[in-house]
């Protein structure tokens, strides 16, 4: 008779995800997997899958729970234009504080020029966030908190893209100021 298998998807997922995160896609092995979920190969081949859906799991948890943060956050602000701030400090702060860097830039850089499917999934996931933020700054402008004259849109790309070169600049050089210093520039431009 075949064990039942029992395990919380959620948790194995993050374990998954943090290895992902710190060795990257190509140099994870599925042994590499199996120690860190502590569960055995079958368990993640039955229930799962293999290597790839795994990590596409992990994709989605990762931009599922970032989103929800972000989405309290901004609820709990009463001014779009201070959520906005808010956002953009806390990336800075976030590029500067967490070691690992940001698993969707890897993923962007390492897996996606190759793989179709995570490059759509990729993709999708940028596109949400590009919508929500639009969305925070449009009610910014729509609260005459921001120049009426400006693209939600278009804001919103230019704050999202300058994330990324952030933490670009930040892993070549990691120089905290620079990014607090763009980061407070990019709040200037946006607000003035």
């Amino acid at each position: 008779m075949a064990r039942t298998v029992e395990f919380n998807e959620c948790e194995i997922i993050d374990k998954a995800m943090n290895v992902f995160w710190e060795k990257g896609y190509q140099a994870t092995s599925m042994q590499d997997l199996v120690d860190a979920m502590q569960i055995n190969r079958s368990s993640i081949y039955n229930t799962i899958g293999d290597k790839h859906q795994l990590f596409m799991k992990c994709i989605s948890s990762y931009f599922d729970n970032a989103m929800l943060e972000i989405k309290e956050k901004v609820a709990k602000e009463t001014s779009a234009k201070q959520a906005l701030i808010n956002i953009i400090t806390d990336k800075a702060s976030w590029i500067v504080d967490c070691e690992k860097g940001c698993l969707g830039i890897k993923t962007v850089f390492e897996i996606a020029p190759e793989d179709n499917e995570v490059r759509k999934l990729m993709s999708q996931n940028n596109e949400i966030f590009l919508q929500f933020l639009a969305e925070v700054v449009q009610k910014a402008i729509d609260d005459k908190e921001l120049d009426g004259s400006e693209d939600a849109i278009l804001m919103a790309e230019y704050i999202m893209t300058s994330f990324t070169g952030w933490k670009q600049s930040y892993i070549l050089d990691r120089n905290p100021i620079r990014i607090k210093k763009m980061s407070e520039y990019l709040i200037k431009q946006i607000t003035r």
